[in-house]
């Protein structure tokens, strides 16, 4: 029951959060929820076993040493394996969070290696084309954001 001074007494303590009045009953439901998903996930990365974190420590290897080649200026001008490197190392990153996570993740790490699997073959046309259609979407996003 509201009693004019801003407080409510109703009989039961509430806490404030954000405007809303909520029972800390509810507060420590939620916390319990919370903290056996955390239990969850921590589980998940420790039975993701040896040889899935072996390939997320390869795949964030090729990440970092290759994304600095692939984001300079002159690498439109050349074909380089860059990107091919950058994209494996993106699959592989995908593949070992679909070890922790779950299987959705299968999908970005699939259509990585399909975006990366043209680039040995024809890697100079096919790396042009996917540097000018990256770049068409770029400014694509940069037009529509900027109105």
């Amino acid at each position: 029951m509201y009693n004019g001074g801003g407080n409510y007494n109703s009989g039961g303590n509430y806490t404030n959060i954000g405007g809303f009045r909520i029972k800390p009953i509810y507060l420590y439901i939620a916390g319990a929820v919370a903290v056996l998903v955390v239990i969850y996930f921590v589980m998940r990365f420790f039975s993701a076993g040896l040889l899935a974190h072996y390939g997320a420590f390869a795949g964030l290897l090729l990440l970092i040493g290759n994304l600095r080649e692939l984001i300079a200026p002159s690498a439109a001008q050349r074909g380089s394996t860059a990107l091919l490197n950058v994209l494996i190392g993106g699959g592989l990153i995908c593949a070992w969070l679909a070890a922790i996570i779950g299987a959705v993740m299968w999908i970005p790490a699939l259509i990585l290696i399909g975006i990366a699997a043209p680039l040995i073959f024809g890697q100079a046309t096919v790396y042009r084309k996917y540097i000018g259609t990256a770049q068409a979407a770029a400014d694509s996003v940069r037009r529509t954001l900027i109105r």
